[in-house]
C-alpha cells in the first residue's frame, strides 16, 4: 500500500513538472487577481450556561454487565459524544460515579463502582479530555435507580451517572 502511495506522488511530480516546462514556454499571460478575501469572522464565543451538557449528562453515561467494569461499544459512542461536548466548552468540570446492584458486599460494591467510574474517565481521556477535569466517585449500591429486586432492577442499576460540579467561562 505504501509503495502504490510512493509510486502516485512520483507520477504526480513528473507530470507537475512536465506542465511547468510547457507553461515556461508559453508567452506570459495577465490574469487578474481577485480582492484579497474580508477576514473571516471570529467564531462564536461557547454559551455559558451548560443546558447540552448538562441534559446529555441526565441519563446514565454507560452500563455494565454483573460483576465488570468494561465499556460496551454502546457505552464508547456516548462517551464519544460527552468528550465532544466537554471539548467545545472548556470551562466544565463534571463526576462519573459508578453504581452497583444490590448484590455483594457492600465493600465489593463500592470497589466495583470505583473501577466502573475509571474505566469511563480513562476512556474520555484518552479521546482528548483532561484528566484534571474529570472527577470519580463510587456509590457503590446506594443509589440504585431502581428500587427493584429482579434482573431487569440490577441490569439498570449497574451504571456510570455524571453530572457537572464547575462551570466556568474561560476566554
Amino acid at each position: 500500500m505504501r509503495l502504490r502511495i510512493l509510486l502516485a506522488l512520483l507520477a504526480l511530480a513528473g507530470c507537475a513538472h512536465e506542465q511547468a516546462k510547457v507553461e515556461s514556454a508559453a508567452p506570459p499571460v495577465a490574469v487578474a487577481t481577485p480582492p484579497p478575501a474580508p477576514p473571516a469572522a471570529a467564531p462564536a464565543a461557547a454559551p455559558d450556561d451548560s443546558a447540552d451538557l448538562r441534559a446529555f449528562l441526565s441519563q446514565p453515561l454507560a452500563h455494565f454487565e454483573f460483576d465488570r467494569a468494561v465499556l460496551t461499544p454502546d457505552d464508547q459512542l456516548r462517551l464519544q459524544v460527552l468528550a465532544g461536548l466537554l471539548r467545545a466548552q472548556a470551562g466544565a468540570k463534571i463526576q462519573i460515579a459508578g453504581n452497583c446492584d444490590e448484590r455483594g458486599t457492600e465493600e465489593y460494591n463500592l470497589q466495583l463502582g470505583a473501577r466502573r467510574a475509571e474505566v469511563a474517565k480513562r476512556y474520555l481521556v484518552d479521546l482528548g479530555v483532561g484528566a484534571e477535569r474529570i472527577d470519580t466517585i463510587s456509590y457503590g449500591e446506594e443509589r440504585p435507580i431502581d428500587p427493584g429486586h429482579d434482573e431487569g432492577a440490577w441490569a439498570a442499576n449497574r451504571r456510570d451517572d455524571g453530572q457537572v460540579l464547575v462551570w466556568t467561562t474561560r476566554r
